[in-house]
């Protein structure tokens, strides 16, 4: 990687409070419980990290910039006060954290309220839109409104998106991923992100109809190494081009549980470095220039962007 630094467009950062007193959180919202719950049989591990163990984690990596993706809540209080929680984050660590906004769309024209409200406090986007987890179909009305209030802000939205085959696991979302083709083809002009590869959506991308719905369409790698080989994010760039595809964690997601079961994002870093088979260019957009291009479409000026430059 040269030039500007590395940005990680795919975390979870929860308000200490959550952290603290799980319990009471899980038992309000048992979606969110069921995915966070420490299971002695679970392959993966939901963890849970302080904005000061992002930081010190994303400096050992040479990660310059921390994108924190909302939650899907099944309470609208709860939406609003992870939202403040991460206004309150990009305003205490100017430059190293950047935020999507936790919004579910069953709650109709507050979850609009609510995305303009997110865009009056300075966030890059919206999501991470857990259509399984929040119970709302890809044809949902509702989900339209917020899809046209995000558009009219120029602000891009991320999807939780699951693979239709293999293992179940707590938070794979079912959702038919055809849906996802549909929306492309409604909002053309909307920046979609498709997180965890899209499902393997990029596959499809050899179709020309989905090539040409889908330009603005791009891929986030979170919790690749659960999922896939290392040697996808090479598919991936083949498939839909190294200017789609967006370095992404899940952090603090345990990501490869049976080598280190902390809190890490070096590990990814130099798995992509030295296995993925990308040429520096493509590193290059993958690891940073790509988000960084993509969280500027509202106008505003993130990490990297001084003096107008994107």
């Amino acid at each position: 990687m040269t030039g500007k630094g590395m940005i990680d467009a795919h975390t979870h950062m929860f308000p200490e409070d959550v952290i603290h007193n799980w319990n009471a959180y899980a038992e309000r919202d048992p979606y969110f419980g069921n995915l966070t719950k420490d299971s002695p049989k679970s392959r993966t591990r939901e963890a849970f990290a302080t904005a000061e163990d992002g930081i010190r984690e994303a400096d050992k990596a040479g990660i310059e910039v921390i994108v924190m993706q909302g939650w899907y809540w099944n309470d609208m209080d709860l939406c609003r006060q992870h939202n403040d929680y991460m206004a309150e984050l990009t305003e205490k660590y100017p430059g190293r954290y950047v935020a999507f906004g936790s919004i579910n769309p069953v709650f109709g024209k507050e979850a609009v309220k609510e995305v303009e409200r997110c865009y009056e406090r300075g966030f890059a986007g919206i999501g991470e839109l857990g259509p399984g987890g929040n119970g709302f179909s890809l044809k949902d009305p509702r989900l339209y409104d917020v899809l046209e209030a995000a558009e009219a802000l120029h602000l891009p939205v991320n999807f939780h998106v699951g693979e239709p085959m293999g293992h179940v696991y707590a938070g794979k979302d079912l959702t038919p991923i055809e849906g996802f083709y549909d929306l492309a083809v409604r909002y053309p002009k909307l920046k979609l992100i498709f997180a965890h590869m899209g499902g393997g959506l990029p596959f499809y991308e050899i179709l020309p109809e989905v090539k040409e719905a889908f330009r603005n369409v791009y891929y986030d790698l979170a919790a690749n190494p659960l999922l896939y080989d290392i040697r996808s994010t090479k598919a991936a760039v083949r498939l839909a081009g190294a200017e789609r595809i967006l370095f992404g964690t899940d952090f603090p997601l345990t990501i490869y549980p049976e080598v280190f079961k902390g809190q890490d994002l070096t590990m990814f870093v130099e798995d992509i470095r030295k296995n993925a088979g990308l040429t520096p260019y493509e590193r290059e957009r993958v690891m940073g220039e790509n988000m960084r291009e993509l969280i500027s479409v509202s106008g505003r000026k993130y990490p990297g962007q001084e003096n107008g430059n994107t």
